[in-house]
């Protein structure tokens, strides 16, 4: 035994020794918050847009009921909520006739479901198919259970079908992750008519789908398209995760999954083995808040400041990076904008650049090599770059901060090279 104590080295299990990574997304908010640095990498709504005041009443309501003390309650979740779910989801074009409370499981937050739903599907040596790029932390729960992340390439408009039906673990695979509506971390949206020819090419070779749509009410740009779990119909392969962290506030981690009818008894398992899922309290909070606000007032409201703030960060990009090199994206919904360095780059690696710009300019922001699997080397001059969470009156400052890091920093990789 050394002198830090019990070592548990043989005491490890393989999923802790071979599987588990810690993530790049955290590492940079710690880097960030250890430096006093502004950020572009917080995925999560700023403290002004929760309903606090309207929480707070709820919270007082749930207090008020005797069901919410007892220890056994529903162990998919409290059946109003779901009712409450299913209901708003049909409203909304997001799912099919068949989805009804039943079907809800409330979960921790959207990564709960995703957590679940890997638990559900995945062995050792599992192929699952992941957008290129993909959210980092769903990608280290894949390789928690022991998976094998194969990524498929993607453009503005979501996965290219034609390399989805050329990727050689297709046949195999169990799976297909997706975040369809302003994908994190590239912002992309899939059209219908995408989505439709991914649900063709998946059934001719029995995949499942995966489908994580945290970010589905904050689109700013018309519409958003139907859901896989509605497109799908009556065919119930998709798994469907979704939040309330987005639309009201992150910390009461509160999520759902709609589970197809041959998955409930897994699931359900699966809830009671995971501590019978979130408190009651906050579940009859949250249902009691969504019975009192004006929903479609709310997240217009949400809409409106995050359209304001996607708006300034791309003009600031356009000034600031553009005459660097630097190309970003226009997302239409959610918190992220992809940014990528010249195509002629070679040797960049955006973790060591992410770094750098927090210790030596005080710029937080996401480095794109965190988005793929291991060994895939697409992200390496990439970045993501969240308008969610920073103050507006200091976006410019950190746009300038940015910009003099890749400055600073290309030039140091060109000193080093001579």
């Amino acid at each position: 035994m050394d002198n830090d104590g019990f070592t548990f080295r043989r005491q490890l299990s393989a999923m802790a020794r071979e599987r588990l990574k810690l993530s790049g997304i955290s590492e940079i908010i710690a880097l960030v918050e250890s430096n006093g640095a502004l950020s572009f990498g917080a995925g999560e709504p700023p403290d002004e847009t929760f309903p606090k005041d309207a929480f707070r009443s709820a919270v007082e309501r749930a207090l008020s009921e005797g069901t919410i003390w007892a220890y056994y309650h529903d162990d998919l979740g409290d059946r109003d909520l779901r009712a409450w779910i299913a209901e708003r989801m049909s409203r909304d074009d997001m799912a099919p006739d068949w989805v009804g409370p039943e079907d809800v499981v409330i979960t921790h937050g959207a990564a709960g479901a995703v957590s679940l739903a890997a638990e559900a599907l995945i062995d050792e040596g599992t192929i699952v198919l992941v957008e290129g790029p993909t959210y980092s932390d769903s990608l280290l729960t894949f390789r928690r259970q022991g998976a094998i992340c194969v990524p498929v390439s993607t453009d503005d408009e979501g996965i290219l079908p034609e390399e989805l039906e050329r990727t050689p673990q297709l046949k195999g695979a169990r799976f297909l992750y997706t975040i369809p509506n302003f994908q994190n971390p590239s912002g992309c949206t899939a059209s219908v008519e995408r989505r439709l020819r991914v649900l063709d090419i998946l059934r001719r070779h029995d995949v499942a789908i995966v489908e994580d749509d945290p970010y589905h009410y904050l689109g700013y740009d018309g519409p958003v398209p139907t859901s896989y779990l509605k497109l799908a119909g009556d065919d119930r392969r998709v798994i469907h995760c979704n939040t309330f962290s987005k639309i009201v506030a992150p910390g009461l981690r509160i999520g759902w999954a709609v589970v197809p009818p041959a998955l409930r008894d897994v699931f359900l398992a699966l809830c009671i083995c995971d501590g019978l899922g979130p408190a009651l309290l906050m579940q009859r909070a949250i249902l009691h808040l969504m019975r009192t606000l004006d929903f479609e007032k709310h997240v217009e409201g949400l809409r409106r400041e995050y359209r304001s703030r996607r708006d300034m960060m791309l003009g600031l990009a356009e000034e600031r990076l553009t005459p660097l090199g630097l190309r970003t994206n226009r997302p239409k919904g959610g918190f992220f904008i992809w940014g990528q360095g010249p195509d002629d780059m070679r040797g960049f690696n955006s973790a060591a650049f992410a770094r750098y710009a927090v210790q030596h300019e005080g710029i937080g922001l996401i480095p794109g090599n965190v988005f793929f699997p291991d060994g895939d080397d697409r992200g390496d001059r990439a970045f993501r770059l969240s308008y969610a969470r920073i103050p507006l009156d200091r976006m410019d400052e950190g746009m300038v901060r940015l910009a003099r890091a890749w400055r600073t920093y290309s030039a140091h990789r060109h000193e080093d090279r001579e």
